[in-house]
């Protein structure tokens, strides 16, 4: 706007200066030939029809020139403003008025509407302009909607927020696990575990929401028992392979109810309780395969959320109680969670997650197992992402960092959000 200004001073700069030459060039003709010949009337009102003829013409190409000029800053897009910060902060000098002026009555003078035209369409422009500048670099402009569809969206399926009231999420998951667990006893297992889920979320008033998941296991476990060998191969030759079996069932559903009690206010994050309970429906082998099931568990725990746009902080702790099935208890637990959320788009994020499980000695008919006493830490990798309005998919992918816990988990799912018209 600024260069728009000082080309349109130029130019009237430069008609006042023709006009000028012009008055001081044309007299002196005259005053030269009146003083070699006296001019008949004639002739002076030729010369000054010539006269008014040229100021004439050059004062549509000023007009033209003004026009083009304009119209050039009119359209000139925001974003080249924006690569210009420091001109564009000083203020603009105002452009000069018109100086073109009629030199007899019957020439009107040209309208001072024409190179006014640009500064009112750009005055006008100047709202709509503000409203869709471009974001400066390293930021990103996120609607509500979009914020909801993307970050929230993941921070709800991670059990970090809650479904709200009148809608509901199902969503089926799949994972991987990979186990390799030494024994005190010479013999390794192995273990292959397979998952499918069905976990389902409604959201209800007062900022609670209910939760069920359904899963189905299935799992190979390799035994490679050493004893088979002389003991003094035992320190060179690899172990051999005791068993190889496959078990599979249906397992434990869970159920659950969580609550928003307090809501972030300065260095107060959001504060989100959650009650579980884990129902021993599934058996506790199949095909004399050890199976994640049969357990009886009612945990609690309490999550805080701390949001720095556009990051949020995550910290969980939890205690789950274990109640005996029958000869096995397999030992209560205490969890602690710590994690970062990232919006790296409007419909995609990212996340790390640290998970530590301290879990206490298993006892088998009210005997403790020495040395059955464990802790899982599991450094966790995820991706989100919107594929479609309502629909959501995640990756994960947790790697084991002590001896107990996983090898290597990957968890892929997607989610599905609708109103319950509750």
């Amino acid at each position: 706007m600024r260069a728009a200004r000082s080309r349109r001073g130029l130019i009237s700069i430069t008609s006042m200066i023709l006009f000028v030459l012009l008055g001081s060039t044309l007299p002196g003709s005259m005053a030269a030939r009146a003083q070699t010949s006296e001019p008949t009337t004639e002739q002076l009102q030729k010369e000054i029809r010539q006269r008014d003829a040229i100021i004439r013409s050059l004062v549509r190409r000023v007009e033209k020139l003004e026009r083009q000029v304009g119209t050039g800053a009119a359209s000139a897009s925001p974003a080249a403003a924006a690569t210009r910060p420091a001109a564009s902060s000083q203020p603009a000098a105002r452009p000069p008025a018109p100086t073109v002026t009629a030199l007899e009555t019957e020439e009107p003078a040209p309208a001072p509407a024409t190179p006014s035209t640009p500064p009112a369409s750009s005055a006008g422009a100047t709202p709509q302009a503000a409203g869709t500048n471009p974001p400066a670099p390293g930021q990103f402009e996120v609607s509500a909607e979009a914020a909801e569809r993307a970050l929230e969206r993941t921070l709800v399926a991670t059990g970090n927020l809650l479904v709200p009231k009148g809608f509901a999420e199902v969503e089926p998951l799949l994972s991987y696990t990979r186990r390799e667990n030494p024994s005190q006893i010479l013999f390794n297992v192995n273990r292959n575990e397979f998952s499918w889920a069905l976990d389902m979320r409604f959201g209800l008033p007062w900022e609670s929401q209910f939760e069920i998941a359904l899963p189905y296991n299935l799992a190979q476990q390799q035994v490679n028992n050493v004893l088979q060998q002389p003991v003094t191969d035992i320190a060179v030759a690899p172990p051999q392979q005791f068993s190889n079996s496959w078990g599979n069932s249906f397992g434990d559903v869970t159920v659950g109810l969580a609550k928003i009690f307090v809501h972030e206010s300065g260095w107060i994050p959001d504060l989100l309780g959650r009650v579980t309970y884990e129902i021993p429906t599934g058996p506790e082998n199949s095909n004399q395969v050890a199976l994640p099931s049969r357990r009886s568990l009612l945990g609690f725990s309490v999550t805080g959320t701390k949001r720095q746009d556009p990051l949020v902080f995550v910290v969980t702790g939890g205690y789950s109680r274990s109640f005996s099935t029958g000869k096995i208890d397999l030992g209560d637990q205490a969890n602690l969670l710590t994690g970062a959320f990232l919006a790296t788009s409007p419909e995609t994020s990212l996340r790390a997650v640290l998970q530590e499980n301290f879990v206490q000695a298993i006892r088998v008919h009210n005997l403790t197992l020495r040395g059955s006493d464990t802790v899982q830490s599991i450094l966790t990798f995820g991706a989100s992402s919107i594929l479609g309005r309502g629909a959501l998919i995640d990756l994960q992918v947790g790697i084991g960092l002590t001896t107990f816990a996983p090898k290597y988990t990957v968890i892929l799912s997607g989610t599905y959000r609708f109103a319950t018209g509750l």
